[in-house]
């Protein structure tokens, strides 16, 4: 990462040098040398730049996003049946956003057996992992029948 790419990431994410700074454990110093070619951008720094990019995109209004997922009916003897013969369907879905995506993969998840299951940017990288995906998916039911278990009423007692 030069310069330019470091400042484009910087932009993109809307920090100032200070935030950068803070985000990346490093002082406002750092940021000026790296932006003014005084250093060059250490590979730790741009691995780091990356990753917060990558956390920045799962925003819900990120997008437009594309979920991937394949999934199987049955028990596990029929997915090693199908992997074997090389008979995986794989799915897409364009979204224009994480949330409708993160939806769209909390019904899949209610009706099916998700095998596969990511969400990707529109240049093809990796914003949810599979076990990403799946936890976030497993948070976000659990905090629903949290605030639906919140809101019934328990009889009190007199």
């Amino acid at each position: 990462m030069d310069l330019w790419g470091f400042k484009k990431w910087r932009r993109k994410l809307g920090y100032t040098q200070v935030e950068a700074g803070e985000k990346l454990g490093l002082s406002r110093g750092a940021v000026q040398y790296w932006e003014s070619e005084i250093r060059p951008v250490p590979l730790a720094v741009e691995l780091a730049c990356q990753e917060l990019l990558r956390l920045w995109k799962r925003r819900p209004e990120f997008g437009p996003v594309t979920l991937l997922y394949a999934d199987y009916a049955g028990d596990p003897m029929s997915l090693e049946a199908s992997a074997s013969d090389g008979s995986i369907l794989v799915r897409s879905e364009r979204h224009p956003d994480n949330e409708n995506a993160l939806k769209s993969a909390a019904r899949l998840r209610g009706t099916m057996t998700l095998f596969i299951a990511f969400i990707m940017d529109g240049d093809g990288n990796v914003i949810w992992s599979g076990p990403e995906l799946l936890r976030a998916i497993d948070a976000r039911r659990d905090a629903a029948i949290g605030g639906k278990m919140s809101t019934v009423k328990t009889p009190s007692s007199t």
